[in-house]
Order: structure tokens, then C-alpha cells, then sequence
């Protein structure tokens, strides 16, 4: 009765995570950024270029695309793209073409692919474009843009990073990379370190021992022995690859 009863229960509560998936969707909660169902908020900013300048720029044969989220830019000397809240451009060799206004941002969510699109159409033609998010694991930002087979005016553009998943923009830069890795941070560190290290030794050693030459460099001597350690170390760690035994002592 009782595994009756747990089977009961355990079936529906899997139908409800089914059915929660299938109602998810993206809320426009901002000027380039919406929220999920859940909470977790897509947010763009950290991506934006703020210098009046597209962030994103891609060449898909002979056209050119451009495309910035949250702050408009302008591009070219004349056209479309010279307009007042601009979101993405196209050139293609004649012309640049407003293909996304800012304002006319539209956010949903595609549950067959589990990725957030936002949407844009031009407010001086009929041109429209679909940004697809695609959350990935990747630190990098990588950007995609060409035209839909078929669909003359019809554009498809494609951001791939950690920073468009959901609840993750805060792991972005200003700049528009993911934040610093672990190990990043801890070759930074470990750089500083070493500078400090050689640095303030040498200061030191100078100003208040009134050392000189190689007296300077800091624990002189211990650097000088180091590559004999290593070796010795080396050898002692080989010992037993070479059939000697590890602990075995030199013969006097």
C-alpha cells in the first residue's frame, strides 16, 4: 500500500515538472532583458557596448551585421542605420539597413531548443531579426548573424555564452567576457606575488642592508641551489622506475 502510494506521488510530481517546463517563458523585464518563470533573469547589459559602437560585429559572405543590446548606436555615414534607437544593421555593399529597433524588443522562450530568443523589428522597413541565447558552459561570447533561407528580409543572429543563461549575466564583465576563471585569478595572484616578492626584496635589501650585485635578489642563495634540488628531487622520484630502491643510500 504505502509503494502504491509513493509511486503515486512520485508520478506526479514528474508530471509537474513536466508541465512547469512546458509553460516556461521569458517575461520582458527590462530594456534588454527579460525574467523566467522560475525567477532567473536573462539579462544583456553586461554585454552592451556603451562607446556608441556595435558590441557585435559578423561577416556571413559579403554582408555585414551589427548589433548592440540595451544602448543604440549608429552606423555609416548615411541610411537607415543613422536612425534614432538602433538595435542591428545590415550592410550589404549598397547600404546599411535598420533591421531591429531598440524599442520594439520582444522576448519568448522556445521550449524545443530550452533557449531564450529576443526579438526585434525595424520601425523604416519591414525587416525583422531573432536573437537566439544560447546558454553553454563556455566563458567566451561567441556571435553568429546571417539572413533565413527562404525568408528575404528575415534575420537570424545568435549569441553562445555563459552569459545569457539564465540568473548568470552577474558572471559577466563590463566588457562582455564571463567573469575571471579560477585559475585565471590565481596566475594573477600568484604574478603580483612573484613582482611584490622581487620587488620589495630588492628594495629592501638595498635601502636597509645596503646590499649590491646579486646580494640584492632575495634568498640569493636558496634560488642559486634550486635547479641542483630539483634535479636531486627528480632523481629520488625515478629511483624506483630505474629498479634502485627509493630509500637507498650512497655508498661511501
Amino acid at each position: 500500500m504505502e509503494g502504491k502510494l509513493f509511486l503515486q506521488i512520485f508520478f506526479l510530481q514528474l508530471l509537474g515538472h513536466f508541465l512547469v517546463f512546458g509553460q516556461q517563458q521569458c517575461t520582458k523585464s527590462g530594456a534588454c532583458s527579460c525574467t523566467m518563470s522560475d525567477g532567473k533573469v536573462v539579462d544583456l547589459e553586461p554585454l552592451a557596448g556603451t562607446d556608441g559602437q556595435p558590441r557585435f560585429i559578423n561577416q556571413d559572405g559579403t554582408t555585414f551585421f551589427y548589433y548592440n543590446p540595451c544602448t543604440p548606436f549608429k552606423k555609416g555615414d548615411s541610411g537607415e542605420c543613422q536612425g534614432e534607437g538602433l538595435a542591428a544593421c545590415q550592410y550589404d555593399g549598397n547600404g546599411y539597413y535598420d533591421i531591429g529597433d531598440q524599442s520594439s524588443l520582444a522576448t519568448s522562450y522556445d521550449t524545443s531548443t530550452g533557449g531564450v530568443i529576443f526579438s526585434y523589428t525595424s520601425g523604416q522597413s519591414t525587416r525583422s531579426t531573432e536573437l537566439l541565447l544560447e546558454c553553454t558552459e563556455d566563458t567566451a561570447v561567441r556571435f553568429t548573424a546571417t539572413e533565413k533561407k527562404g525568408a528575404p528580409g528575415k534575420y537570424v543572429m545568435t549569441i553562445s555564452s555563459l552569459c545569457v543563461c539564465p540568473g548568470r549575466s552577474k558572471d559577466c564583465n563590463a566588457a562582455g567576457a564571463a567573469g575571471l576563471s579560477a585559475g585565471s585569478t590565481m596566475c594573477i595572484l600568484l604574478t603580483v606575488f612573484v613582482l611584490v616578492y622581487v620587488a620589495g626584496g630588492m628594495l629592501f635589501l638595498r635601502f636597509a642592508r645596503g646590499a649590491e650585485g646579486t646580494e640584492m635578489i632575495p634568498n640569493y642563495e636558496f634560488w642559486a641551489d634550486f635547479p641542483h634540488l630539483v634535479k636531486d628531487g627528480f632523481t629520488f622520484a625515478t629511483r624506483p622506475c630505474r629498479g634502485e630502491e627509493a630509500y637507498a643510500y650512497e655508498k661511501i
